[in-house]
């Protein structure tokens, strides 16, 4: 329903790609590993490895003079003069602390170590005792428009080794294990890693040179450091250091991802997006994010034995910019709304700064700390004086790392707790795209609300769903507007969509900020590709994958006719999946809701016809061709069609008694494969596939339809191409005729 009038003048109207390089500007398919079905960490990889393959470059010092303007809390309000003074004038101030004294000796004593030193792991201790030093005496550093620097150990920072204890953590019920090289901590989560040296001095000086004795939390790591060592000789750091930038050689510029022969391939045309169609409501057994195997760490086997920890099946170690994604996917699945995280890789003697948020990556150029000391300081200094926001965290949900309680969405009185810790929570494991989070959430002010008599659902318990779409595409509760319309008079509408509750936009969070202020973008480009946050709560739901027999059957058609009827009032669904078709029981009857909207179109937009939406394994065979992906393939309602019979297939295959099949599952590699490589396997399966399949028991009745579906999806793939049909003709001959008799 449409926010009620005294909440709708405090709100805001409101997956999966950012562009990529050379990618088509209308794809938004999403991957498995959004939708949240289980999926091998060496599936997890390729998604990563397109979000750090296809970065944005900055200028290390651009890059430096806006870290620096968002330590003061006002970065937009500075002109481009002032950050450039701003970052001179930090130049300047730590200079000092590189050149004179005994500490600029102890700091290049440390510096030398780690030049001397040629194997990688031994190289930990030496950088963070050379950082640690150098934050010490930073503390000290006052540059005008920076904060100064308070004695907190919740707040102040120091890089702790870590290598090669594990972070752990959980993925709806599947545990990571990841082991960062070095990570960015308080002094607070490093006492209590070390509680046996509680003197911070100690700790300061050699504990954080060391393996911590208790493992990490995510959730307190502020940052992570990739260290790689592959040139053995490294020069020495000068006697006297200025201020001037050490430009490094073209080849060590940027960190290049260059594909290794034998990495798992990426996503063909880096179609598939990271954005989430998860539902917001209860899970089904299989969309309920299991991420099997998310896990292993990818430096080191370790025996184990929790049935939730998995060994990685390919040792191979990725590329360093692939392993530092992972750990930055693990750090934004850590928190709730994240706006961007920032880490780092240490390459021989480079270091290279990396910001990622939900739009895409960018990386700042090579900055030389060993001969450009100066500039390393002042990075350091950055991240000293950091606060949680600067970090990324969202100070509505997330205060202070690890915050869970009641919170109040500002200028809308609208309270909300939110159940971060439930078994029905579930989040996305990725670094770009929509990031659909969802968890159960209660409201005394949404709760208090009148009941809307257009939705039945006896349902008292309500869900959140936050994510990040783009701010250029129709937003959901714009779309969910105009179905409401449409069910006020179309019966296989009224009743069987989600009741939208509450929703809101979190201004100043968009994506384009950070880009405009380094001038990767400008006015007119400003949009283009953002994303920004929000929020939408709905009435809970139940997917549909619980039910069995004629009852799922049933429920099954209720969405096939609403999402028709749907689409001959002009708005189309274009993300057919299992998650997507939910419902609730009424009056003891179990009714079907075609649920989820984000991707969803009007009839109107011309140009979204051509935008590749859908989830990869339940898309027609028409859309996962090259040309579709390239946007030359229009989305007709056929190819929407074709993906109820694709859902069909799959719960008739997969669940038995409303459970997930624990083994032996069939179509699981469907899970793995890009749109080409899973459009061959669908051609397969609908050829010489079918015929020697079977249901489960609890879907024998359903099958019988899922045979005579695919005799229309036979006489439309022909030897001379796809057979176009209107869209009548093609919901009688793929839906309608095959499921005559069996309800």
């Amino acid at each position: 329903m449409l926010a009620p009038p005294h909440t709708r003048r405090l709100l805001v109207t409101l997956p999966c790609p950012p562009r990529l390089g050379s990618s088509p500007p209308h794809t938004q398919l999403v991957p498995l590993l959004s939708a949240n079905i289980s999926v091998l960490v060496n599936n997890v990889r390729p998604w990563i490895t397109r979000d750090v393959q296809n970065f944005q470059k900055c200028e290390a010092d651009t890059m430096l003079q806006e870290l620096l303007a968002m330590c003061t809390g006002s970065s937009q309000s500075l002109s481009p003069s002032e950050k450039s003074t701003l970052l001179e004038t930090s130049l300047e101030a730590v200079l000092p602390i590189c050149n004179v004294g005994a500490v600029a000796q102890e700091i290049k004593g440390h510096l030398t170590d780690f030049c001397d030193i040629e194997l990688e792991p031994a190289t930990y201790a030496p950088f963070a005792r050379a950082a640690n030093c150098a934050l010490r005496e930073l503390s000290e550093v006052e540059v005008p428009k920076i904060p100064a620097f308070k004695v907190d150990d919740k707040t102040n920072i120091l890089l702790q080794v870590n290598d090669p204890m594990p972070i752990y953590q959980n993925h709806q019920g599947k545990q990571s294990e990841r082991k960062p090289d070095i990570v960015v901590v308080s002094h607070q989560t490093a006492l209590s890693a070390n509680a046996h040296q509680m003197q911070e001095s100690q700790v300061l000086a050699e504990t954080a040179c060391k393996p911590p004795k208790d493992n990490f939390q995510w959730t307190d790591v502020r940052s992570t450091l990739e260290l790689k060592r592959p040139r053995k000789a490294l020069n020495h750091p000068p006697t006297v250091y200025k201020t001037d930038y050490v430009v490094p050689p073209p080849s060590a510029q940027y960190m290049e991802y260059v594909k290794d022969p034998n990495t798992p391939a990426k996503p063909t045309g880096s179609t598939p997006t990271a954005g989430s169609s998860q539902t917001p409501h209860r899970a089904s057994n299989e969309l309920r994010p299991s991420l099997q195997q998310l896990s292993k760490g990818v430096k080191r086997k370790r025996a184990s034995n929790s049935e939730n920890q998995t060994e990685e099946r390919d040792p191979r170690k990725p590329h360093p910019a692939v392993q530092n994604g992972l750990y930055v996917a693990e750090m934004f699945a850590a928190h709730i709304a994240r706006q961007h995280v920032i880490s780092f890789i240490v390459n021989n003697d480079y270091i290279y700064i990396w910001f990622f948020d939900r739009e895409d990556t960018i990386q700042g150029a090579a900055i030389n700390f060993i001969q450009d000391l100066p500039r390393f300081l002042v990075l350091l200094f950055i991240i000293q004086r950091m606060r949680y926001e600067q970090w990324g965290l969202n100070p509505v949900f997330e205060p202070e790392p690890g915050f869970s309680g009641k919170v109040m969405v500002k200028d809308t009185q609208i309270d909300l707790e939110l159940d971060v810790k439930s078994d029905e929570r579930t989040t996305h494991f990725g670094i770009r795209g929509r990031a659909t989070t969802v968890f159960p959430v209660k409201s005394k002010a949404l709760s208090g609300l009148r009941r809307d008599p257009r939705f039945p659902s006896e349902s008292p318990e309500l869900v959140a769903k936050l994510y990040w779409p783009e701010e250029t595409r129709q937003s959901e509760p714009d779309i969910l507007n105009e179905v409401y319309k449409i069910a006020q008079t179309d019966p296989d509408v009224r009743g069987h969509v989600p009741e939208l509750v509450w929703f809101h936009k979190f201004e100043g969070t968009s994506t384009s900020k950070i880009r405009i202020a380094l001038g990767l973008k400008d006015a007119e480009q400003a949009k283009q590709g953002s994303r920004a946050l929000y929020i939408i709560v709905f009435r809970k739901l139940i997917p549909i994958t619980t039910l069995s027999g004629k009852e799922f059957l049933a429920a099954w058609w209720q969405i096939v006719k609403c999402h028709r009827a749907l689409w001959k009032g002009g708005v189309h669904h274009r993300d057919v999946s299992p998650s997507n078709l939910m419902g609730y029981w009424f009056c003891g009857q179990f009714i079907g809701v075609l649920n989820d909207y984000d991707l969803s179109s009007f009839q109107r937009d011309s140009p979204s016809s051509l935008e590749r939406t859908g989830t990869v394994p339940f898309m027609a065979i028409n859309l996962l061709t090259p040309e579709a992906i390239a946007g030359k393939v229009e989305h007709v309602y056929a190819h929407d069609a074709e993906s109820f019979i694709w859902v069909l297939t799959w719960v008739c295959l997969r669940y038995e008694g409303g459970n997930l099949l624990s083994k032996n599952r069939p179509l699981d590699e469907w899970l793995k494969l890009d749109a080409i490589r899973c459009r061959e396997k669908k051609n397969d399966f609908k050829t010489s596939g079918l015929p020697f399949m079977g249901p489960s028991g609890s879907h024998e009745v359903s099958w019988k339809v899922v045979q005579k579906c695919f005799m229309g999806i036979h006489s439309i793939y022909t030897p001379l191409g796809y057979r176009k049909l209107g869209d009548q003709s093609a919901f009688e001959l793929l839906l309608e005729e095959p499921i005559q008799g069996h309800l």
